[in-house]
């Protein structure tokens, strides 16, 4: 019988958790450091084994039938944790918080600290962090170097006079001031001095004892008066007029100055009995009181008149003043002469201001003999104006005899040339011509005006035109079109405007006569050609004329020929075969351009000015010469007799004269027909009024020429020349009738 064999193997598989202990168990935290402790517990744990039964050859092997789980439980002891407060350790030593006193002068406080920590012990497990600040501060005293105390003022005092009255008799000023001082605390330990002034002073008004002279002074003159009947009894005479002041603007007083000077002044006019003479050539009756200085009941050479009232640019005494000219430093030779051309023999007496340095005054304050034709004077380049500054380069210029005087600045390639007026022919009022500059950003281009005095206290007033509504600035204020600039002026004293914008139409005017010089220190009219200094003289307003023939500029491409307004007018032009319409307005310009070899006709219904630019317009003409500027004189401006100056130095010169047709063949040089071979252009040209004029230009050598015609046709005259790459200009009268 086979024995079956049942053989139970048992496995147990247990493990006891971490939080489980071994050993006696007791109930015990440590909440104070560690935190740790034990407690009684009841652990579950599992008992794992097989089923086994033999198998097999006579049962020998046992193999494995089934497996068995048993859960078990035990009594034991567990881990526990308690939560331990945290609580502060010992305070660390006293230590310095900042790192200076609390003031840097005088009395203040160190700042200490000391720290703790919360470790003694930290805080686990929950428990709670130590109560307080772990930081203690204490103040502890310092003590520094006194403290700087600085200065305050105290406080005014009252005023009081400093000074006695500034004058002897009527109002006068006195001063006064009051004072403090720097008490208010007194600056000590090296504190700062107070700030400021310890002292202040007024101006008071005072009054003497007694009152001041009054010096007399002359209210305005009445009208001019007739005080005699005409002196001829049919046709043209003279008729004395007068005009009256009284010295009562004020009165003098108080032992003041009687008003100096006449009380009252005389003048001979025109009269015109309407009543023919009989007879022809007996319009004139001689009063043999009252003739002209220049002649004796007629004009002497070189006037045009009636012997009472004659007009001319000859004269006997001038005030020339030269402008400002580009230097040329590859020229040699710049200078300024003075041209003097005399039919007889004469004295010359050149007078400047006493505030001239001596070295110039030396070589100008002079008299000197002259023989007849021309006198060459030449004057330092350093008696040219300068931009913007009141200076004494006037030069006055006086003759024994009645003469022609014209001045030419030369600087090498650039040069130009003006006719002086006489004194006596000077005026007022003036309106400006230049032109445009060429290049804005170049002062050597710059339009310029300048003006001398020929008075003292001559009150100047400049009323501006300044091209695109430009501004200029003059010692700090700035000045546009329709601004006034104001100033008095004594005799020599001259003044010069400058612009890189063109002062066309800028009105000049004074109190007493001066003398205005206008065009631009270098420029060209067109992109051809070099630029050339450009200036003339300027007639007055009341001197300009309404009718003008524009002659041909010989050996240039043309002309640019402008025409200024200095009051409102209507213009009509005749020029290359048409015929235009124009108003201008005042203090308004208007410019065309003429072709070389053709005149130009301009009527206006009042005065106008009329400058004439020889320019090089075209490629063509290379060699004709650069820009000149010259004043256009008026059909009521031409004489029948000149004596002109013509300047040596240039390759070319000439004369243009304007003469009706009709009256050519009567026109003389020196004295002889125009030879026909030294006529070198000719051009017609017929004015408004129907009459047919003639312009020819005639060549002739440096020198003296007297140029008149055998009927008496008045004619107009200018004179230009010419060199390599320069040239000049000027007219040879510009003023119409009025008393000399």
């Amino acid at each position: 019988m086979m024995q079956l064999v049942f053989l139970l193997s048992f496995c147990v598989l247990s493990e006891l958790s971490p939080g489980v202990a071994s050993g006696y168990c007791r109930n015990y935290c440590d909440s104070y450091s560690s935190g740790t402790g034990t407690k009684p517990c009841t652990v579950k744990y599992t008992e794992q084994g097989t089923f086994t039964r033999g198998c097999g050859w006579l049962w020998r092997k046992r193999c494995v039938t089934g497996y068995y789980t048993k859960y078990k439980t035990k009594n034991s002891c567990c881990r526990r944790t308690c939560p331990v407060d945290g609580r502060w350790g010992s305070w660390s030593s006293w230590s310095t918080y900042s790192s200076s006193c609390s003031v840097t002068c005088g009395s203040g406080t160190w700042t200490y600290y000391r720290r703790r920590s919360c470790n003694n012990p930290s805080p686990k497990y929950g428990g709670s962090g130590c109560g307080g600040s772990s930081r203690d501060t204490e103040q502890r005293r310092c003590y520094m170097p006194k403290c700087k105390i600085i200065g305050g003022w105290s406080s005014w005092s009252g005023w009081r006079s400093s000074s006695t009255c500034s004058s002897t008799c009527g109002g006068g000023t006195q001063r006064f001031t009051k004072k403090r001082s720097c008490t208010n605390p007194r600056p000590r330990y090296g504190g700062a001095y107070c700030r400021g002034t310890s002292s202040r002073t007024k101006v008071r008004s005072c009054q003497a004892a007694r009152k001041c002279p009054v010096d007399g002074a002359w209210d305005s003159w009445t009208k001019w008066n007739p005080t005699t009947p005409c002196s001829v009894t049919c046709g043209k005479g003279v008729q004395v007029y007068e005009k009256q002041r009284s010295c009562s603007s004020p009165t003098p007083k108080y032992g003041g100055k009687a008003c100096s000077g006449p009380p009252k002044q005389t003048l001979q006019k025109t009269c015109d009995s309407k009543i023919k003479c009989p007879g022809q050539g007996a319009a004139l009756r001689c009063d043999p009181r009252k003739c002209s200085e220049y002649g004796s009941c007629e004009c002497s050479f070189g006037f045009y008149g009636d012997g009472f009232t004659c007009t001319g640019s000859r004269g006997r005494k001038f005030l020339v003043l030269f402008m400002e000219n580009i230097p040329d430093p590859y020229a040699k030779g710049n200078r300024n002469t003075i041209h003097i051309a005399g039919r007889r023999n004469f004295t010359v007496s050149m007078k400047t201001a006493e505030t001239l340095p001596s070295r110039l005054k030396g070589k100008l304050n002079k008299s000197i003999s002259a023989r007849s034709g021309i006198t060459e004077i030449d004057v330092p380049i350093e008696l040219r104006t300068l931009d913007f500054r009141k200076e004494y380069k006037g030069i006055v210029v006086e003759t024994s005899e009645t003469v022609s005087l014209f001045s030419i600045t030369y600087d090498g390639y650039t040069s130009d040339s003006t006719l002086i007026l006489p004194v006596e022919r000077l005026g007022r009022r003036y309106v400006v011509g230049s032109s445009a500059p060429y290049n804005p950003k170049l002062s050597d281009y710059n339009s310029q005006v300048a003006f001398a005095a020929t008075e003292d206290k001559t009150i100047v007033t400049v009323t501006f035109n300044i091209a695109d509504g430009h501004t200029l600035a003059v010692k700090g204020k700035r000045y546009q079109t329709g601004h006034k600039m104001e100033f008095e002026m004594n005799q020599f004293e001259d003044f010069q405007i400058s612009h890189n914008r063109d002062l066309t139409g800028t009105i000049i005017e004074s109190s007493k006569p001066i003398a205005v010089f206008a065009g631009n220190k270098c420029n060209k009219l067109s992109n051809y050609g070099y630029c050339s200094h450009l200036m003339d003289q300027l007639p007055p307003t009341n001197n300009l004329d309404k009718v003008f023939i524009v002659p041909p500029n010989l050996r240039n491409s043309g002309s640019v020929v402008r025409v200024v307004a200095h009051t409102k007018t209507s213009l009509q032009i005749q020029s290359d075969g048409q015929n235009n319409k124009r108003t201008l307005e005042k203090t308004r310009h208007y410019d065309l351009q003429v072709k070389d070899k053709a005149a130009a006709v301009i009527k206006a219904d009042e005065g106008v000015l009329v400058l004439n630019f020889a320019a090089q317009l075209t490629r063509r003409g290379r060699n004709g010469g650069e820009p000149y500027m010259t004043v256009v004189p008026g059909l009521e401006q031409y004489l029948h007799q000149y004596y002109v100056a013509v300047p040596k130095g240039y390759d070319n010169n000439y004369l243009t004269v304007i003469i009706p047709s009709k009256a050519k063949n009567a026109l003389l040089l020196n004295s002889k027909p125009i030879a026909t071979r030294s006529i070198v252009a000719t051009s017609s040209v017929t004015v408004p009024a129907g009459e047919e004029y003639v312009t020819m230009v005639i060549g002739v050598p440096a020198g003296a020429y007297q140029v008149e015609t055998r009927d008496g046709t008045r004619f107009g005259l200018l004179i230009h020349g010419r060199g390599l790459d320069d040239g000049y200009g000027y007219t040879a009268n510009m003023v119409g009738p009025g008393m000399v």
